[in-house]
């Protein structure tokens, strides 16, 4: 008898067997395989009884289905291993066991599939999805332990930087073992971040790895064990010894871990490195410099550069670009006040040109300190921003708009910025207006963000989650054309909102179809899900397997009403395979949770193979 069908069919239960027995229940894929294996049964009649078994399992309830989904698994075993031949050649030999903090979890292989493929392929999107699981506690199962140690190697810095600090660490330290067996000390910064990993979570453990590295490996991972050392206090004299080398990476490695303390001798070294020519190698360990006496010798430099500046002396612009890239992050009272010094002088500052050695002008420099006194966050640095917005230059829009979100009341933000919707010259205004509603929407939403001049999610882009909208501003966007803010801001019971969204998904506007329908189920426009589905129907046919815009149209199936949830699930069979996951994946949140009683209880899993 052919085995085609019979092995179709236990790939498909092996499938369910990993992505967890409830979701057997009514599965598309083997509801596709009864018909044929019921026709074989006619002369084969073991086939009859797959067919029986899996019938059972596809209509029956979700209580039942690991009874069924376990006797359908058995009978396809041993049909297939009484006509072939299994098992694999080799020695026996005792697993080492490791002391791990996950725990087993009901996550099903569904959800983990688009986490493993973020971590382990290319492409754009993947960092915000890490981010999203992370928070959400998905990196609680230990079959994501491989991948997030292979994504330490990431050709996208921030996803193995972020991998390293955050997502590995929750391991526990029964990783170190793995992590060591792959480090190589003349490596790159792969290795560099596996040793910064197991150093944190072995610290004792790890430190003569770390003096070992110092004598012989890369400048990488050489760095990475400066960094490690600088975390023990009695190892400071060979990080002061790395700090007054020739080598610029170890160097500032050096300095940034030295930073961390204030002691006589480190103070020492950062005031005469102050007083130097360079300062590019201070902006990093001045994030976390610990020593005032150092900050205010800077704030001293500053202050002089910057009023050589205003005697129009742009030769120093380099030097004070310099100053302020030392005291971004930094919000101490003493930065804060000489920022609004140097703002109170916007007038001038705007009109000075670029010197030959340098690429920035006074309006440049201007747009830095804005963004260093808005990061500063205080009511007094939004309320001088705010003072000044009618002479601080375009780029500092953004600032001044998200300082009016947070001091001024709704009314007062729309009298001000609503004028810019009719205005064919604020445009770019106007799109910065956009990216403030659409974040404020989609902050924790991995798949839909607005790329702007800061990154997704940031804390300041949960804050814009918060703010309340002037209902007029949906009207304002209706009358001057402006779909994006119209979908944002769209609510039941408004005049006109449902037409003008509808006419959206025949005109040739360039706006996502799936921000058009996030507004019509804003607006709870009651055939919402019929629409979608005729819509996906027509968009997938013929289409790629990665276009964008129609992954970016199944995404938004997450917004549609969760009562819609069993139509949505069904649809999934009618669609082509290539967009089954990305479908599937977007409409899993609108699933109904199960009772409590049905779920089993997790329990804390402490080893691991």
């Amino acid at each position: 008898m052919s085995l085609t069908l019979i092995e179709e069919s236990a790939k498909e239960v092996r499938r369910l067997a990993v992505a967890g027995s409830p979701l057997a229940a009514g599965d598309f894929r083997l509801k596709k395989l009864i018909p044929p294996l019921e026709q074989a049964g006619a002369k084969v009649p073991v086939f009859a009884q797959v067919a029986k078994a899996m019938s059972e399992l596809v209509s029956g309830k979700e209580a039942e289905s690991s009874t069924r989904l376990l006797n359908l698994s058995t009978l396809l075993n041993a049909i297939l291993y009484t006509q072939g031949q299994s098992g694999a050649e080799g020695d026996f030999r005792e697993l080492a066991l490791f002391p791990t903090k996950c725990a087993s979890t009901r996550t099903t292989a569904r959800v983990l599939k688009p986490l493993v493929m973020a971590l382990t392929s290319a492409g754009g999107g993947r960092y915000e999805q890490i981010k999203s699981a992370f928070e959400r506690g998905a990196f609680n199962d230990l079959r994501l332990i491989d991948p997030a140690i292979r994504a330490l190697g990431d050709n996208f810095p921030e996803i193995a930087d972020f991998v390293a600090a955050k997502v590995l660490p929750g391991f526990g330290p029964g990783i170190v073992p793995r992590l060591k067996s792959s480090f190589d000390i003349k490596g790159k910064r792969q290795d560099a971040r596996k040793l910064e990993v197991m150093h944190q979570l072995d610290p004792v453990g790890t430190l003569d790895l770390c003096k070992t590295v110092l004598d012989d490996s890369s400048p990488e991972v050489k760095a990475a064990a400066i960094t490690c050392l600088g975390k023990h206090e009695e190892c400071l004299p060979l990080v002061l010894e790395q700090a007054k080398g020739k080598n610029k990476q170890l160097r500032a490695a050096a300095l940034l871990a030295l930073a961390e303390y204030d002691r006589a001798e480190i103070t020492e070294l950062f005031t005469e490195l102050v007083k130097g020519k360079a300062l590019d190698i201070l902006a990093e360990p001045f994030r976390v410099l610990k020593s005032l006496q150092v900050l205010n010798t800077l704030l001293a430099e500053g202050k002089r550069v910057f009023e050589s500046l205003l005697k129009n002396d742009p030769e120093q612009i380099p030097r004070f670009w310099e100053i302020l890239n030392c005291l971004a992050h930094r919000k101490d009272a003493e930065v804060e006040q000489f920022l609004l010094h140097c703002l109170a002088s916007s007038d001038k500052l705007s009109k000075i040109k670029a010197a030959k050695n340098s690429i920035f002008s006074g309006t440049e420099v201007l747009s830095r300190i804005v963004s260093l006194l808005y990061n500063i966050g205080s009511p007094k640095a939004h309320e001088a921003l705010l003072a000044k917005a009618t002479v601080l230059p375009a780029a500092a829009f953004p600032q001044v708009l998200r300082s009016a979100l947070r001091a001024w009341p709704p009314e007062k933000v729309y009298s001000e910025f609503s004028p810019l919707l009719t205005q064919k010259a604020a445009k770019e205004k106007v799109q910065i207006i956009q990216v403030a509603m659409w974040n404020g929407l989609h902050v924790n939403d991995p798949d839909f963000y607005a790329e702007d001049d800061t990154e997704p999610n940031t804390e300041d882009d949960q804050r814009l989650k918060e703010v309340k909208w002037d209902p007029r501003w949906l009207d304002a966007a209706i009358a001057s054309d402006q779909p994006i803010i119209a979908c944002c801001l769209a609510r039941p019971n408004h005049k006109g909102i449902t037409e003008y969204l509808l006419k959206l998904l025949e005109s040739k506007h360039q706006i996502e179809t799936g921000q058009i329908f996030e507004g019509l189920v804003r607006c709870h426009y009651p055939k919402v899900t019929d629409l979608f589905l005729e819509t996906i129907r027509k968009r997938t046919k013929g289409a790629k397997p990665l276009d964008y815009r129609v992954i970016v149209l199944l995404q938004s199936a997450a917004h549609l009403p969760p009562a819609d949830f069993p139509r949505l699930e069904a649809f999934a069979g009618e669609l082509d395979e290539k967009f089954v996951d990305h479908f599937l994946t977007a409409i899993e949140p609108l699933r109904p949770k199960r009772e409590p009683a049905a779920l089993a209880t997790d329990e804390p899993q402490t080893n691991v193979p």
